[in-house]
């Protein structure tokens, strides 16, 4: 098959592609990198030439709707226009569990984005795939050390499922390349165990690990992105599982 990777110069965008031109497909790393701006649309009609299926990996740097909206929708719409005119079979798209949900999203603007992402390729003409994922289990690290401030880091209150990001690439890897009867469906991905976003944290400390080059000794939860994350918001009831445990990932990378 001939699949364009949307956002392939980032880390998952880029697992997903290695992995796919590892098995034989054809791969278009499509990125800003690669001359391909997807929200202004340049380029995106060439890459997507001769396509079988796209996947949406996008991403941005904000945590506020401001941002997000705009981005992730104009992405979107102008991915579909261009999947149209080229005669692409399936768009598959990455989202975030639970992210259309306004009483999760009305905590994290980022959310809304990723909500507004999904409506776009849901509504198109061409079928879709959206497969929201938990958290991965990098996310952890990077989030807590921005939030660290010397010996203390005031982390969210977050119940999480998080997963490898490697399998949850696998995962949408084969997606992209098995047929799919349904014309839009979503599907689910997270990982084995739930506990509190500190909690994890707390044992990448433990096992010698820090939080984005930080190491409080300290760390203290608040609600700060409202009840529904703090409660489970963020975790599907009916997802895949991935295999690979925290501790497993904890050996391997600290």
């Amino acid at each position: 098959m001939k699949i364009a990777v949307l956002g392939a110069s980032g880390s998952f965008g880029s697992d997903v592609a290695d992995l796919l031109e590892a098995v034989g497909h054809i791969v278009v790393r499509a990125s800003r990198r690669t001359r391909v701006d997807v929200v202004a649309g340049r380029g995106l009609l060439q890459a997507l030439a001769g396509v079988d299926v796209v996947v949406d990996a996008l991403h941005i740097k904000t945590f506020g709707a401001r941002k997000s909206v705009p981005f992730f929708t104009r992405a979107a719409s102008q991915t579909v226009k261009a999947a149209r005119e080229q005669g692409v079979g399936r768009i598959v798209c990455l989202s975030i569990a639970g992210a259309v949900d306004p009483r999760v999203n009305g905590g994290f603007g980022y959310y809304k984005g990723k909500a507004a992402q999904e409506s776009v390729y849901q509504q198109a003409g061409i079928p879709s795939t959206t497969v929201r994922s938990t958290q991965w289990f990098d996310f952890i690290p990077a989030t807590t050390g921005l939030v660290a401030r010397g010996p203390v880091a005031l982390v969210p209150t977050l119940l999480m499922a998080p997963a490898r990001r490697e399998e949850v690439a696998r995962f949408v890897a084969e997606v992209a390349t098995t047929h799919r009867e349904a014309r839009h469906e979503i599907l689910a991905v997270r990982g084995p165990e739930v506990d509190t976003m500190a909690n994890f944290a707390r044992r990448i400390l433990a096992a010698g690990g820090d939080l984005a080059g930080r190491t409080p000794s300290v760390l203290k939860e608040a609600p700060l992105l409202g009840r529904a994350i703090a409660h489970g918001g963020l975790i599907p009831q009916d997802a895949f599982v991935t295999s690979q445990r925290f501790d497993e990932w904890l050996r391997a990378e600290y």
